[in-house]
């Protein structure tokens, strides 16, 4: 679950959001642009294209008549193409003019992972060093990170050659993240310094003031924003950028192959708004995709085709690369086998080896974990290294592309941006000829660009945009009060889809069910005080899918006034949205008080790795609530509710609860509770129980009341049970 606070922008100018809009003429030029710019307008599609001879040679005297492009099937006519070498750009008739500076800055980020064998180690450190001490280009400037419970810096963007091989070494001896905190807190706190004091803390105007520089030498100079007080912007400008890069979800330490996606999408959406030539080599051991982070390797691939970054995947397992895919080719061929065996047996039914054909080639096809690497690098425009113990010549080939490359642009004349994917083919006449390019991208509109938008979001935020409400996805949506506060007070957003209102594909023991939603939270005055996004891919059973529901949790503090909450949610495999709008207000509050009541779906105890600020938790047990209040029926040991008491701390009273259900007029009569005392965080969390024996049809009102001294709060629900 992701959580932002920042504005949604109603449509504008369109745009793909893989274009880069480069410097349009000015007042009181005449004529066409020159031959040599890559001149790209809002509706425009530029491609860098890395074109290499079957000996794997650089081709450097291609013309655009050689060149074809499609853009989702249909053949595109080029509107510019170029040669960008060095720091010159040489047209299609050969005439060599100055880069313009907006595209001569290539930025090269070194993302190592741990690298736990001394020798995956050695191989890495000895291709990186290799990298940054040879022939580095015209312009290129290195970083150097290690993803490690988060992302370190351990060299901001620099030309320093001896610094980054500093920051190499360091990156590749196997020390501790808690080792390298420190080092990277100091660079940090450097990058933030520099930022303070800059003449200018607007990021447009940084980033302008980087794109300025057209010479490798002020580069180097302006580059390096520990060396003092910068002279001007542009050492802020570049410690803007690697600050954003660092930018890391903390929620992305759950687990390994999480944490690593979530770093590698910061540094894309750190590069973001710098233009030019980007890259991360990013250096690991390979990548287990487990079937539920498909989508966020997704949203990955899209964030890097969307921001113009490429990556170059470096495995640094050597060659015994090969070796390790052999128990993947094993069972590969083994659900092969059984896949094309049509043998049938005497009952009709299927040999269990072909129920389980499917299910063994996707484990097969995970237990190679270069797959997903290779395909992180080739759908970004770059390539895998790998399966060498000697990694320096496939890097030297990412020297000559980031200092040699061809850019193409072209206008899908595309009426509708409605978020849907394009692929992108690029073909030549030559014969023996390999081009790489990235493989497509997502039609979306101007804003998406500037709010950092991700592709899923699109068709759910339009549909909230329009106002339509519709139930073509049943779910549920509303805002609990958690605890109520004089200031500001505890709010839990939660939207629940139930799994049997959504679309199940694929799978034979399981299916897969993918749905993406979309929540904004609005003032009075209609001002975005909050946006909720998630997209999740789930693999569950029929059973699970019958009776199971996903639901998204979301916390946050609101000053007390009227809010309204519109909400949607898609199902990915029909493209059926489900769109409501709710209004509620949020109370302050002075005294004793008490939270919502929540209907409990289930209760887990003795929860391992409780999050000690999660308010849906007692005694050591994890409460997941649900948003139901109809009941058909109630298994033992009963109903459940959950509710919260916050006492003041101040009246020396302990406090009290009754509570109270009210059913065709009745109200029935129940004495105090006492509670136990309040946590170390002030609170006195309380589930209770109401038997199922004693529960009969019908709809009850259930009215809790808390009493410490004078003060009183008073919190209510309605519920129906169905025999």
């Amino acid at each position: 679950m992701r959580n932002h606070t920042f504005p949604i922008y109603r449509q504008a100018a369109l745009v793909l959001l893989a274009c880069m809009p480069l410097p349009c003429q000015t007042a009181g030029q005449t004529g066409p642009p020159p031959q040599s710019t890559a001149k790209t307008n809002v509706d425009e599609v530029l491609l860098d294209l890395v074109v290499r001879d079957k000996k794997g040679k650089p081709i450097t005297n291609l013309t655009p008549e050689e060149i074809s492009v499609t853009d989702n099937g249909v053949k595109q006519t080029i509107l510019s193409f170029r040669l960008v070498r060095g720091s010159d750009a040489v047209s299609a008739t050969g005439a060599a003019t100055p880069l313009d500076p907006l595209r001569q800055i290539r930025l090269v980020t070194l993302a190592f992972e741990p690298l736990a064998a001394p020798d995956q180690r050695k191989l890495a450190r000895t291709a990186a060093l290799d990298l940054v001490k040879g022939d580095q280009g015209v312009n290129v400037l290195y970083s150097v990170v290690v993803i490690d419970t988060r992302l370190l810096v351990l060299q901001h963007f620099t030309k320093d050659r001896a610094a980054l091989a500093q920051a190499i070494e360091r990156a590749t001896e196997g020390v501790s993240a808690p080792r390298l905190t420190a080092e990277s807190d100091a660079i940090v706190a450097q990058l933030q310094n520099i930022l303070s004091i800059s003449p200018s803390n607007n990021t447009g105007a940084l980033i302008r003031n980087v794109n300025i520089l057209s010479q490798a030498t002020n580069i180097a100079d302006a580059g390096d924003p520990t060396s003092g007080p910068p002279a001007d912007p542009t050492a802020a400008g570049f410690a803007k950028v690697m600050l954003d890069m660092l930018r890391m979800d903390a929620s992305a330490q759950a687990n390994g192959a999480r944490m690593s996606l979530d770093a590698l999408k910061a540094l894309v959406a750190g590069l973001r708004e710098m233009p030019g030539r980007k890259s991360i080599m990013y250096f690991t051991t390979g990548m287990y995709l487990a079937p539920e982070l498909d989508t966020m390797f997704r949203n990955l691939v899209a964030t890097a085709n969307r921001d113009n970054v490429t990556f170059y995947s470096v495995d640094t397992r050597g060659v015994t690369v090969g070796a390790q895919n052999d128990a993947a080719m094993m069972q590969l061929n083994a659900a092969a086998a059984a896949s094309a065996n049509t043998t049938q047996r005497l009952d009709g039914g299927a040999a269990p080896a072909e129920v389980m054909a499917a299910d063994n080639a996707e484990v097969a096809g995970r237990a190679n974990l270069d797959l997903p690497l290779r395909d992180l690098a080739e759908s970004t425009g770059g390539f895998l290294i790998g399966d060498s113990n000697d990694l320096r010549v496939p890097l030297h080939r990412v020297n000559e592309e980031i200092n040699s490359y061809y850019e193409i642009s072209y206008n899908p004349n595309i009426e509708n941006y409605d978020a849907s994917y394009r692929k992108v083919g690029v073909a030549t006449s030559r014969k023996d000829v390999a081009i790489r390019t990235r493989t497509g991208y997502f039609a979306l509109a101007a804003a998406a660009a500037a709010s950092g938008l991700a592709p899923f979001e699109m068709p759910l935020l339009k549909t909230i945009s329009d106002g339509k409400l519709s139930d073509d996805v049943q779910y549920r949506a509303s805002a609990i009060m958690l605890r109520p506060k004089k200031d500001g007070s505890t709010i839990a957003i939660l939207l629940e889809v139930p799994l049997g209102a959504l679309q199940a594909t694929g799978g034979t023991g399981t299916t897969d069910i993918h749905c993406t939603l979309a929540a904004l939270i609005k003032d009075s005055k209609g001002t975005l005080v909050q946006k909720i996004t998630n997209d999740r891919s789930l693999k569950v059973t029929a059973a699970q899918r019958e009776s199971g529901k996903f639901l998204d949790k979301t916390i946050l503090t609101l000053a007390p006034g009227k809010y309204t909450l519109d909400s949607a949610v898609a199902d990915m495999a029909n493209m059926k949205i489900g769109a409501q709008h709710t209004e509620f207000e949020v109370a302050g509050g002075a005294g004793v008080a008490i939270s919502a009541l929540i209907p409990v779906r289930w209760f887990t105890p003795d929860t391992k790795d409780l999050d000690p600020e999660d308010p849906f938790q007692v005694e050591g047990g994890s409460v997941t609530p649900t948003m139901d209040t109809d009941f058909k029926s109630v298994s033992k040991p009963g109903f459940r509710l959950f509710f919260t008491v916050y006492p003041d701390a101040s009246i020396a009273d302990r406090p009290v609860v009754e509570i109270h259900f009210i059913k065709d007029g009745r109200t029935s009569e129940t004495a105090p509770m006492q509670l136990p005392p309040a946590d170390s965080r002030g609170r006195i969390p309380y589930l209770m129980t109401i038997p199922a024996e004693a529960i009969r049809a019908g709809t009850y009102e259930i009215h809790a009341t808390v009493t410490q001294g004078s003060t009183s709060a008073v919190a209510s629900t309605t519920i129906r049970f169905e025999q």
